[in-house]
């Protein structure tokens, strides 16, 4: 059950819950993110196959990018452009959280999506055709550890909100998380795997201080935020391990 309240929670995939949802739930569920991540990069592994049979690799690169964010309900990327809005302002820490809850979209949101997205595309295709379908599996599923890494060591900034399930989160979601994206990593591209969970553990350990530095806590457009920053920064380190 939790797998499936992971994937619903993260994707916009119809999946129907039986039972009650506690936020208890939602937090143990979370110890699945990984293989949430695994599976829509393994949908978008596919995708890129079939584009790329019958038009230019670089079409399939954009169209696999963009199937990660259609699917996960341009989630990730809507946190990262809240996230940005907030921290370009310039403005006290309540002030950036209200920015940052406002629905409306400013310049400096608009573009961190765009060079986020120029980014992964730019970096996927520096990849050779015969790593693409590994690296597609591999990339989303260290971004959503980060989520883990982050919603487990720091704080929630608000009283109410998104992520105020962190609560009840306990260092067990994060070392099965570890667990899962370890041995996903180690089985994909072996003594590399462990290149890439370092470079990944620092990166997370960077943006999440950062972050919460600036903010005074964690919160959902954050989560969002971590999930692009380590995506880009997997993909590089994909680019320069094969």
């Amino acid at each position: 059950m939790e797998f499936l309240l992971a994937l619903q929670f993260l994707t916009r995939i119809p999946i129907n819950i039986r039972g009650t949802v506690t936020e208890q739930k939602i937090a143990r569920s979370m110890a699945y993110y990984p293989l949430v991540g695994l599976f829509v990069g393994a949908l978008a592994a596919l995708l890129h196959f079939l584009i790329s049979l019958i038009t230019a690799t670089v079409v399939a690169d954009l169209a696999s990018i963009a199937l990660l964010v259609v699917i996960t309900g341009n989630m990730h990327l809507d946190g990262l452009m809240d996230t940005a809005d907030g921290l370009g302002s310039g403005k006290p820490r309540e002030r950036m959280l209200e920015i940052m809850r406002d629905s409306r979209v400013g310049s400096h949101g608009v573009v961190a999506a765009v060079l986020t997205l120029l980014a992964k595309v730019a970096l996927l295709g520096q990849i050779p055709p015969e790593h693409k379908f590994t690296v597609l599996l591999l990339f989303p599923v260290f971004s959503r550890w980060s989520m883990v890494y982050a919603a487990t060591i720091y704080r929630y900034a608000r009283a109410q909100g998104l992520g105020s399930f962190i609560a009840y989160l306990s260092k067990y979601e994060l070392i099965m998380a570890s667990l899962i994206t370890l041995a996903i990593a180690l089985s994909l591209i072996r003594l590399n795997g462990l290149i890439l969970a370092a470079a990944a553990v620092v990166g997370a350990v960077l943006l999440g201080y950062y972050l919460v530095r600036r903010v005074g806590g964690m919160t959902g457009d954050l989560f969002g935020a971590m999930n692009e920053g380590i995506e880009v920064l997997s993909l590089f380190i994909l680019v320069l391990l094969l």
